[in-house]
């Protein structure tokens, strides 16, 4: 699935998903919607039916803006584990926000479940030999190759930060084809605390730990019949790892998508940053089954585009919103802005989705220079350069 990307394209397998969609072939709907969180399409990313989970009218929630109560929390944590949802760029834009609170204390480990790292066999780039300005490549993550997630990992080094990698490797699966998913879930779930320990716990002794993962990873007490990640980690370890829920809480593009505890937030709270809700007992407001299993709870707002580009992107303190004209195309474009240091086989720093005959994009850039290129479905060609002031 990663094909395309490992040559550095974007809109040939896009086109593929959307016209098997399009043909009433559902079978790569999941891969259709974190490809478009990879191209900044946030109308098709965010159009999974919510669920029908319903929010008792008469619980009353209190909010706290997210980054400061996280930050009160995180004091004395050795490791902070956050998740996300992966077809919701907002979320790894979330962790770039988080990024730049926690380094004043000390953190100063990134460590992400996408990342490849030197555990994995014959693998020249580990992200752990990475440096602020070396090229950020597709091999270094599948979904880091959303512009937002690399963005985050460029900023991460900028900020100081050194790159770790835990996934499980493919030394690390052992079971048989007829494994149940259970089984392979459990090895999963153990590779990742084992190499989490092995290759960055136990080498970095003084050493603070951000981890961004997926979904359930976050969880640090037993879910049902599973025993995920960060309850491993802790037992493990014998760390309590600050744990954040973000996963479920985001507003969708079309409100009627909404998860059902984000409208709830929503419609009650309001909220005009991302912010931390609780029960009225203490705990997170978070799903039934994840109660009391998760610190925190963090909920994105609503928030109007501006130039058709997500609010919570161009409205980053740390980036320039920058408009580029180019000639007319007869076929859909992505126009993207590449790091004139990292070359043309780096992941974009932004990239715009512009319909035909369109001549005028807006990118979301931090300061610095870039080539602009329009990638088409056939390949790619260099249309400018462009400098980002500070």
């Amino acid at each position: 699935r990663a094909l395309h990307l490992s040559v550095n394209l974007y809109l040939p397998h896009y086109l593929e998903l959307i016209a098997k969609a399009e043909s009433g072939d559902d079978a790569d709907l999941q891969t259709l919607a974190q490809h478009a969180a990879f191209l900044g399409d946030e109308a098709r990313a965010t159009a999974m039916k919510p669920s029908q989970y319903e929010v008792p009218e008469d619980l009353a929630l209190s909010a706290e803006p997210a980054i400061a109560c996280i930050v009160e929390r995180a004091r004395d944590k050795r490791i902070v584990i956050l998740n996300e949802h992966h077809c919701i760029s907002r979320h790894r834009q979330f962790a770039a926000q988080l990024l730049r609170a926690l380094r004043p204390l000390g953190f100063d480990i990134f460590a992400a479940e996408t990342f490849s790292g030197r555990a994995m066999k014959d693998f020249p780039n580990p992200v752990e030999d990475l440096r602020k300005g070396m090229p950020f490549l597709p091999v270094h993550g599948y979904y880091s190759c959303d512009p937002v997630f690399a963005e985050t990992t460029r900023e991460a080094l900028q900020l100081g930060y050194r790159l770790a990698a835990y996934e499980q490797t493919q030394d690390q699966r052992h079971l048989p084809r007829e494994a149940t998913s259970a089984q392979r879930i459990a090895e999963r779930e153990e590779a990742q605390a084992r190499n989490l320990i092995d290759n960055v716990l136990t080498p970095n002794p003084s050493s603070r730990i951000v981890i961004l993962c997926g979904h359930s990873h976050v969880v640090e007490a037993p879910l049902g019949d599973h025993e995920w990640f960060a309850a491993r980690l802790k037992r493990y370890a014998g760390i309590d790892p600050l744990t954040i829920e973000q996963a479920n809480n985001y507003p969708a593009f079309d409100p009627a998508n909404d998860p059902p505890l984000t409208r709830a937030v929503l419609e009650r709270l309001n909220p005009d940053q991302p912010v931390c809700v609780f029960e009225p007992s203490g705990l997170a407001f978070t799903s039934s089954s994840l109660s009391g299993k998760i610190d925190l709870s963090v909920f994105h707002p609503r928030k109007p585009t501006q130039n058709a580009r997500p609010e919570w992107w161009v409205n980053d303190p740390e980036r320039r919103i920058a408009s580029v004209t180019f000639p007319a195309s007869s076929e859909l474009s992505l126009i993207q802005a590449m790091g004139i240091t990292e070359g043309m086989g780096a992941i974009p720093a932004d990239h715009v989705l512009v319909p035909p005959q369109e001549t005028e994009a807006t990118l979301s850039l931090r300061p610095g220079t870039y080539v602009i290129r329009r990638e088409v479905q056939d390949g790619w060609q260099i249309i400018g350069r462009l400098r980002v002031a500070k």
